[in-house]
């Protein structure tokens, strides 16, 4: 984007920094705070206390749980002279890693967390076994008889949160949301703008006809190879998605636009779901089992990547080696050209105060606000983008009408592009929020059954679809919701389940000691970090849109870091 289009935007941020670090010392989120309970405690019932990470996913999930489990046992006695319960949540917005050494000191009971480190929370003693809950039936909630929560786990989280004791299955914790980072693409502008390749074109003289003139044109196949799915048109391959990007910059607008402030998370993010995206369910897996064989190991020189005669055979002990797959190098080089291009992006993504709301609210705004700003097609984010957008959704209802609401604007997650066309097919998603709910050790014995009935209320199928319903983002769990179900969700959510629907989902951990013993350093961040001639990078996006480093120096010093520190984790 042009500077002048946003000279004001970059004025208000740093405004907005300056009184940010000149009031960081006043702010406090914990419970009763702007962000905590407000509700006042009704003696007449008994209260079960919930907290609840108010982050992108927001609450109104929760209260409607809430609203119907107090409707349902409204004359339940738990407690002599009381009748009812009463659910009180604690809406701060605190990470497990940041709660955990106060867990059993709170009165809050159950948690519905994020960056929740299974391993370290047990190993600190805060978790309650809630095995009845996982292990018991549904039935009375709705579901087919026989029906569990283990059941509705995929099988690596049974495999990493399902705890041995004497040869019984323990169950500590259990999945939360699903989170997936990707481009998210303005469906209304793409219609508008014929941003969708053509079927059977290949190799055109003008840019132009690569894409569609009319609606009713036929489409290519997109990135699963197939005709007549949702991703018909969409780039198919890391060539045609820049050709996407040239295109919507030859017409005056913005490819993309991410947040500044967060950037190496949501970048971090990105490259992971990348990478994911070449290697597949079964080679990721290898970053976080470190143990099996790794197909797509090679080594890079000026004349690129070049794949290993044969596969290795990965460890613990020489796990290092994932740094230098097919699939990090050419997210790296995906990244490279991304960046490299100031025509592609919102120079703001490289604001430190140009925060993800900020972001947001441009990518909503660019196009309808009087001509400001050119339109943006394309938004680095997590699923969870579009219910944290609520505020501005009703900001632009209540400015120019029902038309701008989330139900009627049309937003959708884009399946990211394979590397060429000779790998077209299955999609595959990384989740990455770690996100779990469990019950604290320390809660009180008679309020056991009351909080593990909770957790089986509050994963029935029917909360399950209602989640989706209310957030437009999938639970981590496997369950079915219909079409008909699916009509209440707006176009964005019904495309992040429709994706999910049909991909290879990868679960970033694992049981085996050395992944459990540092999970903190198998996150997206922290596994992109490079050294280059005694210089270290936490992050690739900034060095290389300076110029700094290139693609196969900053490849090469990731293993060069990785192999550094290797020797000091525990195995």
């Amino acid at each position: 984007m042009k500077k002048s289009k946003y000279l004001n935007r970059i004025v208000a941020l740093l405004l907005a920094l300056v009184m940010s670090l000149s009031m960081a010392a006043c702010g406090n989120s914990g419970s009763g705070g702007p962000e905590g309970n407000t509700e006042s405690l009704d003696t007449e019932r008994t209260q079960l206390f919930i907290h609840n990470f108010n982050g992108g996913y927001g609450v109104e999930w929760l209260k409607k749980l809430k609203d119907r489990y107090e409707e349902l046992h409204k004359d339940d006695v738990y407690e002599e002279g009381k009748k009812g319960i009463q659910i009180i949540i604690n809406n701060e917005k605190a990470l497990a890693t940041e709660l955990e050494d106060k867990i059993l000191h709170n009165k809050e009971e159950i948690y519905f967390a994020e960056k929740a480190y299974y391993y370290s929370l047990l190993s600190k003693g805060v978790l309650a076994d809630i095995t009845e809950a996982v292990t018991g039936d549904m039935a009375s909630y709705g579901d087919p008889a026989g029906t569990t929560i283990e059941g509705k786990m995929y099988e690596e989280q049974k495999e990493y949160l399902g705890v041995d004791d004497n040869g019984q299955t323990k169950y500590y914790a259990i999945p939360h949301y699903a989170s997936y980072t990707s481009l998210m693409y303005n469906v209304d502008l793409f219609e508008k703008e014929k941003y969708y390749f053509a079927k059977g074109v290949t190799d055109a003289q003008n840019i132009e006809d690569y894409f569609i003139v009319r609606s009713t044109d036929e489409k290519s196949a997109g990135p699963d190879g197939q005709y007549g799915t949702a991703d018909d048109g969409l780039p198919a391959t890391y060539e045609e998605f820049f050709i996407l990007c040239d295109y919507i910059a030859s017409n005056g607008q913005t490819p993309m636009n991410w947040n500044g402030a967060n950037r190496d998370d949501y970048i971090g993010n990105l490259l992971q779901a990348l990478l994911a995206n070449v290697e597949g369910r079964e080679q990721t897996m290898l970053n976080f089992t470190m143990n099996g064989t790794a197909e797509n190991l090679g080594t890079v020189t000026g004349t690129g990547f070049v794949k290993d005669a044969q596969p290795t055979t990965i460890t613990a002990a020489n796990g290092y080696e994932m740094l230098r797959t097919k699939g990090r190098y050419y997210a790296l080089s995906f990244l490279e050209q991304m960046v490299s291009n100031d025509a592609y992006y919102n120079e703001l993504g490289f604001n430190t105060a140009y925060s993800h709301m900020n972001a947001q609210e441009d990518f909503l705004y660019a196009g309808h606000d009087n001509g400001q700003t050119a339109p943006i097609a394309m938004l680095v984010e997590g699923t969870w983008w579009e219910n944290e957008a609520q505020a501005t959704y009703k900001d632009m209802v209540d400015a120019m009408g029902d038309s701008y609401s989330q139900q009627n604007r049309k937003f959708a997650i884009m399946p990211l592009p394979k590397l060429d066309a000779n790998e077209l097919g299955v999609n595959t998603l990384c989740e990455n929020s770690y996100s779990l709910c469990f019950m604290k050790a320390n809660i009180e014995e008679w309020k056991k059954p009351i909080a593990l009935d909770f957790i089986r209320f509050a994963y029935s199928n029917q909360a399950l679809v209602e989640f989706s319903q209310v957030t437009n983002t999938p639970k981590a769990l496997k369950y079915e919701i219909t079409d008909e179900q699916m009509t209440q969700m707006t176009n964005f959510g019904r495309s992040v389940m429709e994706l999910q629907k049909n991909s290879e989902i990868v679960f970033p951990y694992s049981a085996e000691p050395i992944y459990v013993n540092q999970a903190g350093s198998f996150t997206m961040v922290d596994m992109w970090e490079s050294i280059i001639g005694g210089t270290h990078y936490g992050s690739p996006s900034v060095p290389m849109r300076k110029g700094e480093v290139d693609l196969v120096d900053y490849f090469n010093g990731m293993l060069a870091q990785y192999k550094t520190i290797w020797g000091q984790m525990v195995y």
